[in-house]
């Protein structure tokens, strides 16, 4: 989704679907998120009114971007951000660029939300979008630190078997 009045006028968001919720906004620090349901989804996004930016609980922005990483996880490079806490756990936010973009995004380590500061919904999908009809998307982010580099070892010399051993191996 897109930040708040970019959700509301995408027809995402039922404005009808609000209730009373007790999250602070990451990025205001004082003003209350508004829950509002997900056109044809069975789940709410929270909103800021104030900066317009977006909290998707685990998983939820895959379902609004068909083309999102799925099971996204904060990578190891990510900056602690002590200033923004998370709605939920009140857990430091991570700062990280969104897999493949130039987004920083904000995650919780403990419960996995995202925070979306506006325009950054839009700015993602549309990048992600592109990137599919491309054939360059990536699904999931790569492994980042030496973990990575192992499995981008093993998978680059597994390439470079003849075809009859590679086949084996896959």
């Amino acid at each position: 989704m897109v930040a708040v009045a970019e959700v509301v006028a995408a027809g995402e968001v039922h404005q009808e679907a609000s209730e009373d919720i007790k999250m602070l906004c990451p990025k205001c620090q004082v003003a209350k998120l508004i829950a509002r349901g997900v056109k044809g989804r069975d789940f709410t996004v929270e909103y800021c009114l104030k900066c317009k930016g977006v909290w998707f609980d685990h998983d939820e922005l895959e379902e609004v971007i068909p083309a999102a990483i799925k099971e996204l996880q904060v990578p190891g490079h990510a900056r602690k951000n002590v200033e923004r806490l998370c709605p939920k756990c009140e857990k430091a936010l991570y700062e990280f660029d969104y897999p493949q973009t130039y987004v920083t995004i904000d995650m919780c380590k403990k419960c996995r939300g995202l925070w979306l500061d506006a325009g950054e919904f839009k700015e993602i999908r549309a990048v992600r979008n592109s990137l599919q009809m491309s054939g360059e998307l990536k699904e999931h982010a790569d492994v980042p630190g030496v973990r990575g580099a192992l499995i981008r070892l093993v998978d680059s010399a597994i390439g470079s078997l003849p075809g009859s051993i590679r086949d084996l191996l896959e």
